[in-house]
């Protein structure tokens, strides 16, 4: 059994502490973890419902930039994350989401709004991510008596998303922000504005989301119907190229030709949806 000594103790559920055995710091999750515990005290390591050890060491000395309460309550919702997950989380979070946090919180206090041009694709691109950041932000209201706007949990919503599938969140603010610009092109073109409740928008959202993927990383796929598409749905293909030319643009790459038939398919669907809501 692992045993370590506490070094620095966050709240009642968190500490930093030395694994005796490695002789690696982690910071260790557990209700009533560190409550009473003091610098020098040992702890069981089975009685931490999450230990974290971190291949970046910079990492736990980047943390003591923040406030214990801050890193706290970071961490919980690290471990809650994790554990809703069941999967691991890049350690980058550690130190991203405690930074985000703590600037919130001062934003917070000066009244600055906080808004979030993304928040209806970070829902429909991210749903699991935005409902575990629901939970984040009740218990960073409660630990710190404020009330989270929706769009600061989209925002926690990117950063846990980000971890989850190992990526800088700058590239998810991009690809997010890429996406928003997409469907404004397309509500441009068809002189509407996209229901976000709708399903064809989901579907949409999403195949953009799975298409930019493909495009950065030059994975082709086949598309029988593009011949047929581009005769049939030619006003959809040539929003499609539209799309292309601003995709080109941001990331210098070149979608190919199957890759638009299958978007002008989804644009198609979303006229096709709106002629039958007039026709009712």
């Amino acid at each position: 059994m692992r045993q370590f000594c506490v070094i620095k103790v966050f709240n009642n559920n968190v500490v930093l502490a030395l694994d005796k055995t490695d002789k690696e710091e982690a910071i260790l999750v557990g209700k009533g973890l560190g409550f009473n515990a003091k610098t020098g005290n040992l702890l069981e390591g089975n009685k931490a419902e999450k230990i974290f050890y971190f291949i970046d060491k910079d990492k736990v000395k980047q943390l003591n930039r923040f406030n214990e309460d801050i890193i706290g309550i970071t961490e919980e919702i690290i471990s809650m994350v994790s554990r809703e997950l069941k999967e691991p989380l890049n350690e980058h979070i550690h130190v991203a989401l405690a930074d985000h946090i703590g600037f919130t919180l001062e934003r917070l206090e000066t009244g600055l709004e906080i808004t979030n041009p993304f928040l209806e694709e970070i829902k429909g691109l991210y749903p699991k991510e935005y409902d575990l950041a629901c939970k984040s932000a009740v218990m960073i209201e409660e630990k710190f008596a404020v009330d989270i706007p929706d769009g600061e949990k989209g925002f926690i919503a990117m950063h846990i998303h980000s971890a989850k599938i190992d990526r800088e969140l700058a590239k998810t603010v991009k690809s997010t922000s890429m996406i928003n610009k997409m469907v404004e092109i397309i509500e441009q073109e068809l002189r509407l504005k996209l229901d976000r409740q709708d399903t064809n928008y989901a579907r949409l959202i999403i195949h953009l989301r799975f298409a930019l993927d493909r495009i950065d990383s030059e994975m082709t796929i086949k598309n029988p119907l593009l011949a047929r598409i581009k005769e049939e749905f030619s006003e959809s293909y040539k929003i499609a190229t539209e799309i292309a030319e601003y995709i080109k643009e941001r990331i210098g790459k070149e979608p190919p030709e199957n890759e638009l038939g299958y978007l002008a398919l989804h644009i198609q669907r979303i006229k096709d949806s709106l002629a039958e809501h007039h026709i009712k």
